[in-house]
């Protein structure tokens, strides 16, 4: 049968909306224009939220397995180091972020896929596309046009999809200058340490991927005159030398290139039928390691959505809440990377001077820790905005229709269970605590039974202490990209259904 959604780039979030789709029974094809994976590091760091997302997928094991997990953060100015930045413990089963080269991710989701039957197709671009009113016309770089319901590109930041659409992709380039070595190195640092050195020319900052192979990301406030376009060892030895305190020897480079960065945010991330995900739509600098981890947890989001339209249970207008939800998301990533990114390379005198004295104080507070560990882990994330999303009743405290469902152990048919286990399906979850019997039974028949499940959860202290219970009736509704799309004090049914109903409909 003909593909339903057509994805255009096999990078990180074409793979996994691939995947993902085809995880909600949609029928996918996935080109991507170049001959064949990326043998480059690229993007490094898979963040706890994008953990979780591959925990749902059952990737997680596998990117565990081969990643290097980062334990601490140190940081120095000039020869003297500040207290670690610690990531901490969180409501959940990963609370440190994982290094591992983008190629490798993109291995196991190419694997993940070719497992669900779908081949990506090398070699293969796209041309132009034609926005229909019932699907997309589009043709590919082998000559042939193909029809679907919906195209999303994932082409990246040269994004051919968004120039196509017209789609203004407003931003900055930093004026610094930027080189990348991925090599072994002999020094006396921990392997499981990040490591971010100082000065008043610019910084450098230095990330483990395992076996004793570190990346160098070696950034001046302005480029040298006499600096080649293509760096070189010798150049990366005499950078590194001169800033690291101690001895440290560079060898074995896997990979050098010099760069400038960019950040970058599109207007629309929907024009009718067509889609953009990714760095399409949005691009950042390194700090926080945010870009790929976004982009992951687009596909996400935009994957359930898709479904339920093709599957005919929601309908196109509910499509809009994919742009409404991720764009903001995306812009305030852009704005927390950007000032991570000026606060660490500074110029001002006051800062300079101040940055010494505030620095020890900050990085050696334990609230400090967890809030860096929740922020650049994406799990403060929100989705509050939204507009199929809904608080019914004053909530004080707990986790408010938006925010990303925390797990919890708790008693369920007799067992122990995890939250985290219950969301691994397609289906959105309606938790039920302390609910009548009657209240249950008007749920079960009021709610479409491939959209929904019911799961009853009475008793867990854990489960109470993350989501603020107390002993009176509640339900909420976790959706199936872990966000809590829906809670409410009480038992009553119909509350609960009409939002079912406005969320499908995306209808006020």
């Amino acid at each position: 049968m003909a593909a339903q959604v057509l994805i255009i780039g096999a990078g990180p979030t074409g793979l996994t909306l691939a995947s993902e789709l085809v995880r909600h029974g949609v029928r996918v094809r996935i080109v991507e224009q170049h001959p064949c994976p990326s043998i480059h590091s690229k993007a490094l760091v898979v963040q706890a939220r994008t953990l979780e997302v591959f925990h749902a997928m059952g990737l997680s094991d596998a990117v565990a397995a081969l990643a290097q997990p980062v334990f601490r953060v140190q940081a120095h100015l000039g020869d003297k180091p500040v207290p670690f930045i610690q990531f901490g413990e969180v409501d959940g089963p990963f609370s440190r972020p994982l290094m591992l080269r983008q190629s490798q991710t993109e291995r196991l989701l190419g694997e993940r896929l070719a497992e669900q039957g779908v081949a990506i197709e090398w070699e293969t671009g796209l041309t132009e596309f034609t926005p229909e009113t019932a699907g997309v016309e589009a043709t590919l770089s082998t000559g042939e046009r193909v029809h679907v319901d919906y195209l999303v590109g994932c082409d990246g930041a040269h994004s051919l999809v968004r120039k196509q659409l017209g789609i203004a992709f407003e931003g900055s380039t930093y004026p610094n200058d930027f080189m990348q070595i991925d090599c072994k190195v002999r020094w006396d640092y921990p392997n499981d340490t990040g490591q971010g050195f100082f000065t008043d020319e610019g910084a450098i900052v230095c990330l483990p991927l395992g076996a004793g192979t570190f990346r160098f990301i070696v950034i001046r406030l302005e480029r040298p005159d006499d600096a080649p376009d293509e760096p070189t060892l010798a150049e990366f030895q005499a950078a590194v030398g001169a800033v690291v305190p101690g001895p440290v020897e560079l060898y074995e480079p896997e990979w050098l290139i010099r760069f400038r960065l960019h950040e970058r945010l599109a207007e629309h991330y929907r024009v009718g039928r067509v889609f953009l995900a990714g760095d399409a739509a949005h691009i950042h600098t390194p700090a926080g390691g945010q870009g790929m981890n976004t982009g992951i947890q687009d596909a996400h989001n935009l994957a359930w959505k898709l479904g339920l339209v093709l599957a005919g249970h929601a309908s196109e207008p509910m499509l809009d809440s994919y742009h409404a939800e991720r764009r903001p998301i995306a812009a305030d990533i852009l704005r927390f990377t950007d000032l991570a990114f000026r606060a660490g390379l500074a110029s001002n005198v006051v800062v300079r001077k101040l940055r010494p004295l505030l620095l020890p104080l900050v990085f050696g507070s334990s609230w400090v820790s967890n809030k860096i560990t929740r922020t650049m882990g994406q799990l403060e994330i929100n989705v509050r905005r939204s507009p199929i999303v809904e608080d019914h009743r004053f909530f004080p405290t707990g986790p408010h229709a938006g925010d990303r469902a925390p797990d919890a152990c708790f008693v369920h048919e007799g067992g122990d269970a995890q939250v985290f286990e219950i969301l691994r399906g397609t289906k959105h979850v309606v938790f039920a605590h302390a609910a009548r019997p009657e209240a249950l039974a008007s749920l079960r028949r009021g709610l479409p039974e491939p959209l929904a499940r019911i799961v009853v959860a009475d008793e867990g202290d854990e489960l109470d202490d993350r989501y603020h219970l107390g002993h009176g009736p509640a339900l909420w509704v976790v959706r199936p990209d872990g966000y809590i799309g829906y809670r409410q004090s009480g038992d009553e049914p119909e509350p609960l259904l009409a939002w079912f109903e406005h969320m499908l409909t995306a209808q006020k």
